[in-house]
C-alpha cells in the first residue's frame, strides 16, 4: 500500500511557469497539501488550468520572495509546513561587465537571500515538531560557473553553500536539507521568461559582439538540447519521498558529464570547447551584422 501524503504539507515557490509549477502539479497529484506560490498571481492560470485538467487540487498564493514582510506572513499563514521548496529564481544573462548592479542585486535577493529567509521563516515550527525536510533548487552553474552567467551563477554557487552548510546545523532536529543541481532544461527560464541585461546591446561594451555569440549559441546550440524538464520534477518528488535522500543531486546528461569531467580533472578542456564555440559563433554573428549593415546602405 502507498503512504498517504495527503496530511503532509509542502510549499513550493516559483509556480508561475518551470519546475515550481511542474512540482505543485506532481505533489498535488501525489496526494500532499500543496501550497503553490507565485510572484505575480496573473500568472496563476497556466497552473490552474492544469489541476482543473486532472482533477487536482492546490492551494495558489502570493509570494514575493525578495519582500520580507510577505515572507514572515505567507510562513505564518500556512504554518507548520512539513516540506519546503526554494525554486523561485531569476537569470538575467549578460557579461558581468554589462549586468548594473541593481541587475546583480535582484539576482541575489531573489535566488540567495530568498531562498535563506524563507527558511529561517519555517524552520521555527519544524524545530519544534523535530521534523522537515528543506529543498534548495540550485544548479550546476552553481557548480562550475557559466559565462555570461555570472550573477546567476554566483547565486546559485551561495545557495549551494547555504545548503551544505545548514544541513550540519539542522540535523539534531532530524530537518533534512536537500541541494538539486540541475543542468540546462526546457524551461521558461532559459525561453519565455529569459531576461537579459539592459545593456547587453550596448556597443560601446567591448563584449558587445561576445555577447551577440553568446546568445546566437543558446538558441541555436544550448536550448534545443536541453533536457526533459520532467526528470528534475520526478527526482524532486522522490527526494519529498525518499526516508534518507543524499544531500545533493545534480541532474540532466550535460551536468553529469561537466561533474565527472571536473571529478577527472578535464574540467579545462570541456571550457576550452567552449571557449572556442564562443569564438566561431561570435564571428558568425559579427559577419551577419556586416551583411545586413551592406544590404541597408543605398547604391
Amino acid at each position: 500500500m502507498s503512504e498517504d501524503f495527503s496530511k503532509k504539507r509542502v510549499l513550493i515557490t516559483g509556480c508561475s511557469s518551470g519546475f515550481g509549477m511542474m512540482t505543485a502539479i506532481a505533489a498535488a497529484g501525489k496526494g500532499y497539501d500543496c501550497i503553490a506560490t507565485m510572484r505575480n498571481i496573473d500568472k496563476a492560470q497556466t497552473l490552474k488550468q492544469a489541476l482543473k485538467r486532472q482533477g487536482l487540487t492546490a492551494t495558489i498564493d502570493l509570494l514575493d520572495v525578495t519582500d520580507q514582510q510577505a515572507i514572515i506572513a505567507i510562513a505564518e499563514k500556512y504554518a507548520p509546513i512539513d516540506i519546503l521548496i526554494n525554486n523561485a529564481g531569476i537569470l538575467i544573462t549578460g557579461s558581468f561587465m554589462d549586468l548594473t548592479d541593481a541587475e546583480a542585486r535582484r539576482v541575489f535577493e531573489t535566488n540567495y537571500f530568498g531562498a535563506v529567509n524563507l527558511t529561517k521563516a519555517v524552520i521555527p515550527s519544524m524545530i519544534e515538531r523535530q521534523q522537515g525536510r528543506i529543498i534548495n533548487v540550485a544548479s550546476l552553474a552553481g557548480l562550475v560557473g557559466h559565462m555570461f552567467n555570472a550573477a546567476y551563477s554566483a547565486s546559485k554557487h551561495a545557495l549551494i553553500g547555504f545548503s551544505k552548510s545548514i544541513q550540519t546545523e539542522l540535523r539534531p532536529f532530524n530537518i533534512k536539507v536537500v541541494s538539486v543541481e540541475p543542468g540546462y532544461h526546457r524551461t521558461e527560464m532559459i525561453g519565455a521568461n529569459a531576461n537579459v541585461a539592459e545593456n547587453l546591446y550596448d556597443p560601446a561594451s567591448p563584449m558587445y559582439d561576445y555577447s551577440r555569440g553568446f546568445l546566437y549559441l543558446m538558441l541555436k546550440r544550448i536550448i534545443p538540447n536541453a533536457g526533459d524538464p520532467q526528470v528534475v520534477v520526478d527526482k524532486i518528488i522522490d527526494i519529498m519521498e525518499t526516508p534518507n535522500p543524499k544531500l545533493h543531486y545534480v541532474l540532466g546528461k550535460d551536468a553529469r558529464l561537466i561533474t565527472i569531467a571536473k571529478r577527472l580533472g578535464l574540467l579545462r578542456l570541456l571550457e576550452k570547447e567552449a571557449y572556442k564555440k564562443l569564438l566561431i559563433a561570435t564571428q558568425r554573428e559579427k559577419k551577419r551584422a556586416q551583411s545586413r549593415r551592406k544590404k541597408r546602405r543605398p547604391d
